[in-house]
């Protein structure tokens, strides 16, 4: 086949890879892509890759012939293994989806492709010739055109769809599979939770689209609501059952994080060097405080004894403790913000605040 059909099939298969594994297409991603499905005619000397690179082809065709090694499954499989360990994700998959794809285009002409190499046995698809296609024919015209529609089509998908997984994972609805794919690909997007369910207190239906705040426990989400917060998972730990839950794909986001550590501050001191924050972004804390009198707001806060445990708890928590005495503050920061905003500094803690405790109390906080 021709270098455009080969370029077009490449980035339509890395698209329909990004779709399969819920991952969100990148333009530097798409060009390597583009640039793989051009790797097996490095053993054709007339191609164009073959003519940038002459010291490569000459040697390739002369000794393995056109469409043998770099056509092989041998080598695309040695390629894919060694991408793996070596590139991002969203690499690997660009790679191994254009130069396989190279294959199974060329699979579909007359002569075929090796691709059992070193066997010379030659692969083809159809096997009825009369249905492959001619290069520079109506044939490869024709499907030059398919790929191009299926392309654009993948890319909508990979934009806007339901992102468990493609389609097959959409229609199983499993939240198991729902947290999995969340926890693979939270931090880059903003992603909604589509539940059908009901509440496990007063068994009212909540089914619904819900933004996801965070994970909870080892399968369940935590859920933004009109009334707060809400855990949800398929038992009754939780405040929703889920019967059904498809995790959904929204807009980019870009997530900044630090470690807070305090041996002692005022909540709200505390919570006034998180405000400048919270214009920038929605802001979460995750970690732990000593403190007495603390209340509980499952899911985001859990309090045993006097150590409260915050999980992806909103400033609004610190705020409403007023002026607590917060103690061994160990807390991660996390800023979601837009991708091309550049967001403030984030404070990374102190050793101790002693402003406005009483003298006779200082003895009893100070560090040694």
């Amino acid at each position: 086949m021709l270098l455009p059909t080969h370029l077009v099939t490449g980035q339509t298969a890395y698209l329909a890879a990004c779709v399969t594994v819920l991952h969100t297409p990148r333009p530097a991603e798409a060009l390597v892509a583009v640039l793989a499905a051009t790797i097996p005619d490095l053993d054709h000397r007339q191609s164009l890759v073959g003519r940038l690179f002459p010291f490569i082809s000459y040697p390739l065709e002369y000794y393995f012939g056109h469409r043998s090694l770099t056509h092989s499954l041998l080598l695309q499989a040695l390629a894919g293994i060694m991408a793996w360990y070596a590139l991002p994700r969203g690499f690997f998959l660009a790679l191994l989806a254009g130069w396989v794809s190279h294959s199974w285009a060329d699979m579909m002409t007359p002569s075929g492709v090796a691709w059992f190499w070193p066997s010379r046995l030659r692969c083809v698809l159809p096997g009825n010739e009369r249905y492959r296609m001619n290069i520079m024919g109506w044939g490869e015209l024709a499907f030059l055109v398919v790929m191009a529609g299926a392309g654009f089509g993948l890319m909508v998908l990979s934009q806007v769809s339901a992102g468990t997984g493609g389609l097959i994972k959409t229609a199983i609805a499993d939240i198991h599979t729902a947290r999995q794919d969340y926890d693979a690909q939270k931090g880059a997007n903003i992603w909604y939770l589509e539940i059908t369910g009901r509440d496990n207190r007063s068994y009212a239906d909540i089914s619904g689209s819900y933004p996801v705040i965070g994970p909870y426990k080892e399968t369940g989400f935590i859920l933004g609501t009109d009334e707060g917060p809400r855990s949800l998972c398929r038992n009754e730990t939780c405040n929703w059952y889920a019967e059904k839950a498809v995790l959904i794909r929204g807009e980019r986001q870009a997530t900044t994080t630090t470690t807070f550590k305090a041996t002692h501050i005022r909540a709200g001191s505390l919570y006034e060097r998180l405000a400048p924050l919270q214009s920038a972004g929605e802001v979460y804390l995750i970690g732990t405080v000593q403190a007495k009198h603390l209340s509980a707001k499952p899911p985001t806060v859990e309090v045993s004894g006097e150590t409260a445990t915050l999980n992806y708890a909103a400033p609004s928590v610190i705020q409403a403790w007023d002026d607590a005495l917060l103690e061994q503050v160990e807390l991660v920061l996390q800023l979601r913000h837009a991708p091309d905003q550049e967001p403030p500094e984030l404070p990374s803690g102190m050793k101790s605040e002693m402003a406005g405790l009483h003298p006779l109390l200082k003895k009893w906080v100070e560090e040694p």
